[in-house]
């Protein structure tokens, strides 16, 4: 059990990590609306589209930890990392569309 916790701890980590490092990226994309650097806004987007592709597999990996019975209690830790990884992608849609319009 403690070693499904760690596990548990680690993949959430993950999550967080890329997912958080996306949010870097399409913040960062944000600066560059203005200015109307598409260059710039699609080099960023795509290297947060590879970090939420990253926190999605080990979102993933949960989701079939679930389905097949092996799933982990839930904790506020994995909350945290669901929410911080759907915020980002709510984010990145934002970006895609102000873009879009700009």
């Amino acid at each position: 059990m403690e070693n499904t916790q760690i596990n548990l701890e680690q993949i959430c980590m993950e999550i967080i990590l890329y997912s958080g490092n996306a949010r870097g990226f399409v913040l960062e994309s944000m600066d560059y609306l203005k200015p109307r650097n598409e260059e710039k806004i699609t080099e960023l987007m795509t290297l947060a589209k590879n970090e939420l592709n990253q926190a999605h597999q080990h979102q993933t990996a949960l989701l079939t930890a679930e389905a097949s019975g092996k799933g982990a209690q839930t904790s506020v830790l994995l909350i945290h990392a669901q929410d911080h990884l759907m915020t980002t992608i709510t984010m990145r849609d934002l970006v895609e569309k102000l873009t879009e319009v700009l």
